[in-house]
């Protein structure tokens, strides 16, 4: 993808290299779908040998628009993929290696994008709001004046008096 530079990890690994740098959202192939496609992903990664293999951990950020399904509102929230995985070059070898570490498939050059968009799209969260709580907006949405009134409350007034008509 543009605007994605080309990693050589290997060499990095050999020099005990890190890498450090700003990605376009817009240069990851799925991520824009999820977080739009403004804004930039922030980099750092440090690469070295571990075995016989290439290692790479680090942290990637990202302020993304994530709606909220309690009160729908869009919020930016601040997400953090913590990466730490193991660069292979072939599915085998990423088999005899799962499931005890996280393994990328890439030649010895790859494109920082391919690196890091999984871990990336697995920490962005599914709500904004975790919980009823943390929602600045939710007492908009609360039934009544008691927040912890259920909206099924008049159903039983319902059935009682559906009990007495028979």
């Amino acid at each position: 993808m543009s605007g994605a530079p080309l990693l050589n990890v290997a060499e990095l690994a050999r020099r005990g290299g890190r890498w450090r740098g700003t990605l376009p959202v817009g240069a990851f192939p799925r991520l824009p779908e999820i977080v739009g496609k403004a804004g930039e992903v922030g980099v750092e990664l440090r690469l070295c040998i571990e075995g016989e293999r290439v290692r790479v951990q680090g942290e990637c950020r990202i302020a993304a628009p994530i709606r909220c399904l309690r009160c729908l509102r869009t919020e930016r929230v601040e997400v953090v993929a913590e990466v730490d995985f193991f660069v292979v070059a072939t599915e085998a070898e990423a088999e005899a290696l799962m499931p005890d570490f996280d393994v990328v498939v890439a030649a010895e050059s790859a494109p920082a994008t391919e690196l890091i968009e999984d871990d990336l799209l697995m920490s962005v969260p599914e709500v904004a709001c975790a919980d009823r709580d943390s929602c600045r907006h939710a007492l908009a949405l609360s039934f009544g004046r008691d927040p912890q009134a259920s909206p099924f409350a008049a159903l039983r007034g319902f059935d009682a008096a559906r009990s007495s008509r028979q």
